[in-house]
């Protein structure tokens, strides 16, 4: 399982270096990093077009290595290649579209970040208990002219309220888990270092029942739906909540906009009259965090308390044939997917997401495809019976969110691999 974390420098470690000079040191890197990838990028499009003959190797690929370490020799060889390698494959995912002039060619910004090869940089744990990050920012030469270190050792912040990220920042630094190419980035004021690492899929524990699967759905009315595939236990998270807090923030969004133009913000410059719009989009970021947080704790724990060790979870597709739009469609949906599965595997479940062709259509017990109809809140099978749409009537009510998670939890996954 690919996860990353993110920390925040707070300072350089050695006390001769100051905070200026980090940041200027920094800054000038990332303006290089920059140069670098446009450079890459641009003789990348040159060589598809065939019109590249300078910076090729000897099979006929290009090779831009030997011209940005000869015109940056203070940069460390491990960031130029994680450049070049940044650019090339940024290319290849745009390479169709640009040269069906569909799209311009991606270019970086003279703020980009800075990509650190796992070589490049190492984690420790000082004697006061402070995790710091060393990096090698300046490569020999340009150490020996600017009269500073290769490596220079940054002290991180530990993010001592996030007991997840603790515990993975622990075990990077104890060497448990893989490490990839790391990343530099500014932020406002400050200073990033994202720190991406690989887990192996936990194993099942021996407390589970063996078979028992959970299917999790993002329903249609329900924020989420979860059924079993051997017990009837069932339940759903009510989506009022959600379109409440939705509408308030669209409607102080809109009341922000109407505002503008006797609030003092216009004729002030751009980011004053964007500030109140940046606040609450900051306020609204930190409460889908937090209900994502809770949404995923919920889940977890019912597996828990079910002694299941899978659970089959909903892709959230919501264009195939027969999936209606999601209640979630506007939601940050990949962050509770991915907070979904950090909180199983401490548990040691093993979550592996799903894209059901008609997942809301199909009958659960029988297998049978329905016609796509209208949004309908019950779910009834039109060949064996399975369900009613009569919601008073408290025996065989079925509901159409339901029915979908039942459907992920007897969904047979496969070589699906887990996420």
């Amino acid at each position: 399982m690919q996860r990353s974390i993110t920390l925040k420098i707070l300072r350089p470690r050695d006390e001769k270096i100051s905070w200026e000079e980090m940041g200027y040191l920094l800054g000038g890197l990332s303006m290089k990093v920059c140069r670098m990838s446009n450079f890459c990028m641009t003789h990348h499009l040159l060589h598809a077009l065939k019109l590249e003959t300078e910076l090729l190797n000897p099979r006929g690929d290009l090779y831009c290595y030997p011209v940005l370490a000869e015109e940056y020799p203070e940069v460390p060889s491990g960031i130029i290649c994680a450049a070049e390698t940044r650019a090339r494959k940024l290319f290849k995912r745009s390479a169709a579209k640009v040269l069906r002039s569909e799209t311009s060619l991606p270019s970086f910004r003279k703020d980009s970040s800075i990509p650190i090869p796992v070589a490049g940089y190492r984690i420790l744990q000082d004697g006061d208990g402070n995790y710091c990050a060393e990096i090698q920012l300046i490569s020999r030469q340009g150490a020996k002219t600017q009269k500073l270190p290769g490596r220079i050792c940054l002290v991180l912040a530990d993010n001592w309220r996030d007991k997840s990220a603790k515990s993975a920042l622990q075990k990077v630094a104890a060497g448990k888990v893989r490490r990839g190419v790391a990343t530099l980035f500014r932020a406002k004021k400050d200073w990033y270092l994202c720190i991406p690492y690989v887990t192996e899929p936990a194993d099942i524990g021996e407390n589970f029942e063996p078979g028992l699967v959970m299917g999790v759905a993002f329903g249609m009315f329900d924020v989420l739906a979860y059924g079993f595939n051997t017990l009837l236990k069932r339940g759903a998270i009510s989506g009022e909540e959600v379109l409440s807090h939705q509408d308030k923030f669209m409607a102080r969004r809109k009341k922000i906009q109407e505002q503008y133009a006797w609030s003092g913000r216009k004729g002030q410059g751009r980011e004053d009259a964007l500030k109140p719009l940046r606040h609450l989009y900051e306020v609204e970021k930190n409460y889908r965090d937090l209900v994502n947080n809770r949404y995923a704790k919920w889940v977890v724990d019912i597996a828990v308390k079910n002694r299941c060790g899978e659970i089959h979870l909903d892709s959230g597709n919501s264009t195939s044939k027969g999936n209606k739009e999601i209640l979630l469609s506007h939601w940050s949906l990949y962050d509770l997917k991915d907070k979904i599965c950090r909180k199983a595997e401490e548990k040691g479940i093993r979550v592996t997401e799903c894209n059901v062709p008609n997942l809301r259509t199909r009958c659960s017990h029988c297998g049978t495809e329905q016609a796509v109809e209208n949004r309908k809140r019950m779910f009834l099978c039109k060949n064996c019976g399975y369900g009613t749409t009569d919601k008073n009537k408290s025996n065989g009510y079925i509901s159409a969110d339901y029915n979908a998670a039942r459907n992920l939890a007897v969904y047979d996954t496969g070589d699906t691999e887990p996420v």
